[in-house]
């Protein structure tokens, strides 16, 4: 069965069905976490935030990105899959009419709602569902938004998750995603404790594949990059090794002797204030496209 037979109304295009095929399987990657290994990573988050650690600059730059093309405006309804602790939700609801986030992560909600409401902010509201089951009729999301939003999230991790999420739209949608990162912190603690390198869990292959399957269902997707340079304090505690852990090592290698050994690590290399310096370089690509405005291509 191709992508023409499974998404008919999406996936019409002049081009060999296999054309779009091939970059739909680049698109399907398996969920990171499931629900409880989120609310796990909610603690550490919070404790970030916190810790002043996560700052705004890549949610800043995205606002003023979506208010320069008019997407983002008072007027607009907004939804935002994969919010996790809220930063992008709160940052929309200043400047939209309506905010709505979605994450399978019940503490993640919590920590995000907390937040919201501390900053006196009363048009957003975060919801616990998985979106991959989540029935958007029965929700009356359909067509429901001006701007379907998604920052780095596995919340759409496959076409049928894209095409959901293109039917929340009414006007936009927008997808932001790493294409690398370099934490010369964490890539000298792979080398030093587990005698290997580091495996970059960035690639830029849903950026690619999400590029060539909007091209090629007729859409028009616009492209951005945001580099950044990050030197930021690392505050050693327990939250922060559990955090190491889950960036370094995959699920079956996150045992309490290789957390220990990263603990140890950790310990023994900070000051005498406890703290690390950490040095980020990374870069996200943004894609945004009209779901509105779709062409019947020409043949290459």
């Amino acid at each position: 069965m191709t992508a023409f037979d499974q998404f008919p109304d999406a996936c019409r295009s002049p081009f060999d069905p296999a054309d779009l095929d091939h970059f739909i399987s680049l698109l399907d990657r398996p969920p990171v976490c499931s629900a409880r290994e989120w609310d796990r990573r909610a603690d550490s988050w919070e404790s970030e935030r916190a810790k002043k650690r996560k700052d705004d600059g890549r949610i800043t730059s995205a606002i003023a990105f979506l208010e320069q093309r008019g997407v983002l405006h008072s007027g607009c309804d907004v939804a935002d899959i994969g919010c996790g602790p809220g930063r992008f939700a709160a940052a929309f609801a200043r400047k939209a009419r309506r905010v709505i986030g979605l994450d399978i992560s019940e503490k993640m909600a919590a920590y995000g709602m907390e937040h919201i409401r501390s900053q006196g902010l009363t048009n957003a509201m975060l919801r616990v569902c998985d979106f991959q089951t989540l029935d958007i009729d029965r929700e009356g999301y359909r067509k429901a938004f001006d701007l379907v939003f998604s920052s780095i999230t596995p919340a759409i991790h496959n076409m049928e998750g894209l095409v959901k999420s293109m039917e929340m739209s009414r006007g936009f949608c927008c997808s932001i995603t790493h294409l690398y990162e370099h934490n010369r912190l964490h890539e000298r603690i792979m080398r030093e404790v587990f005698g290997r390198e580091p495996v970059s869990r960035w690639n830029g292959r849903w950026f690619y594949a999400l590029f060539n399957v909007l091209f090629l269902m007729g859409y028009y997707p616009e492209t951005s990059y945001e580099t950044r340079h990050q030197e930021i304090p690392a505050y050693i505690d327990g939250n922060y090794v559990e955090y190491v852990t889950a960036r370094l090592l995959p699920a079956e290698e996150r045992t309490r002797e290789a957390a220990a050994a990263i603990s140890s690590w950790l310990y023994g290399h900070a000051g005498t204030d406890g703290v690390l310096p950490e040095v980020i370089d990374s870069c996200c690509g943004r894609i945004l496209w009209d779901v509105r405005i779709r062409s019947r291509r020409q043949k290459l």
